[in-house]
């Protein structure tokens, strides 16, 4: 009984710290860059392993109007545009999917921006039978599944997780279909693939 008493009035102590409260010592300016290019590169890294599943994937697409595409993997799949955040706290969603980190709904909304970058693509593509898909995925904050419905995350990877989609999706398309995809990425977007396919669907 003591024990429940003390969980009891430490949980709201506990849940009322501030974010960032496992940053450790304060970071230089320099040591901030270095850790963020750091995260981003990790990044990188999960998504070569697209690669083997018949992947493409392109890094800094600009947009007129979305702004930048952090990264857009074309495959088996279509196309899908994978957004980067790197805010620290604790990411959770309610019933509705709206996102939160802590207790605040994101000044710029992760799923709006993924959205507004997939419509791009769409547009892009319109005419090669692609579509273009996303997700997003957080660097360095933890996701959390709050309620039964886990569906509302759907989407949303921490980065040790990100080479689960491209792993598990189905094979929509055929490699010649995937190469014209890519080609047309190359074409619009003005810029090469960093990773390209290790494997040949040719069915």
């Amino acid at each position: 009984m003591t024990i429940r008493i003390l969980l009891t009035a430490l949980i709201p102590l506990l849940l009322a710290r501030p974010e960032g409260r496992d940053a450790g010592p304060c970071l230089s300016a320099k040591e901030k860059r270095i850790a963020r290019d750091e995260r981003r590169e990790h990044v990188r890294l999960a998504l070569r392993s697209a690669a083997i599943h018949g992947y493409y994937v392109f890094d800094e697409l600009m947009t007129e109007e979305a702004g930048m595409i952090d990264y857009l993997a074309v495959g088996p799949v279509g196309a899908c545009v994978v957004v980067v955040r790197d805010e620290e706290g604790d990411v959770t969603a309610d019933a509705d999917g709206t996102l939160y980190l802590g207790r605040q709904r994101f000044k710029d909304d992760p799923k709006r921006q993924a959205v507004d970058l997939a419509d791009d693509v769409n547009q892009k593509l319109a005419d090669t039978g692609g579509h273009a898909y996303h997700i997003t995925c957080f660097t360095r904050a933890d996701i959390y599944y709050l309620g039964e419905n886990q569906d509302v995350m759907t989407g949303i990877y921490p980065t040790w997780d990100l080479a689960l989609p491209f792993a598990e999706a189905h094979m929509e398309h055929t490699s010649a279909d995937v190469a014209e995809m890519a080609d047309r990425v190359c074409e619009v977007y003005g810029r090469h693939p960093f990773v390209v396919p290790e494997v040949d669907d040719t069915q």
